[in-house]
């Protein structure tokens, strides 16, 4: 029933759909095991990850992505996440928002905690970890860890105050 939680939490239908689309896929590299089911699926996602998200929606979430329940999108446009990287619960992103690697060379993606909030065009980039509760601002490039409840802005990313 977490599912239904974080459909009903996302505004919007677009969102709601990313979100779907994401955990259908999710659902099966994780918890599928009939190889041949696991493989049927796996091509009705990508048809559908292929037709509304990355063409409609230039959005690049793939199911190997692992993200806590609670993932909030609002305006679901521009997003690319790493299949490394993971986030925590109650995480909410924003549009042109980049979470992934250094490069081809680099294999190591960002750690994210539970209830972080990332402004729009921010960029997560590297073996980082960002802790629980922080705030990235809009714009914000994170190249370096950072600890729980910070608010970061800028390029780089500063911290500026400690949330309450």
């Amino acid at each position: 029933m977490e599912i239904i939680k974080e459909l009903k939490s996302n505004p919007g239908l677009l969102p709601k759909i990313v979100i779907l689309v994401y955990r259908f896929g999710n659902f099966t590299v994780y918890k599928v095991k009939l190889p041949v089911v696991k493989q049927l699926l796996y091509i009705v996602y990508r048809i559908i990850d292929l037709f509304f998200l990355k063409m409609l929606l230039n959005d690049d979430i793939p199911a190997e992505f692992k993200a806590g329940w609670g993932f909030k999108i609002y305006h679901p446009y521009g997003i690319f996440i790493n299949a490394g990287s993971i986030v925590g619960d109650n995480f909410t992103c924003r549009g042109q928002v980049t979470i992934g690697n250094k490069g081809v060379k680099s294999k190591k993606c960002p750690h994210i905690g539970n209830d972080v909030e990332i402004g729009v065009g921010a960029r997560i980039i590297g073996d980082v970890s960002i802790g629980n509760g922080c705030i990235i601002g809009a714009n914000s490039v994170v190249t370096r860890s950072f600890g729980k409840l910070k608010i970061l802005v800028g390029i780089p990313a500063r911290e500026i105050r400690v949330r309450e």
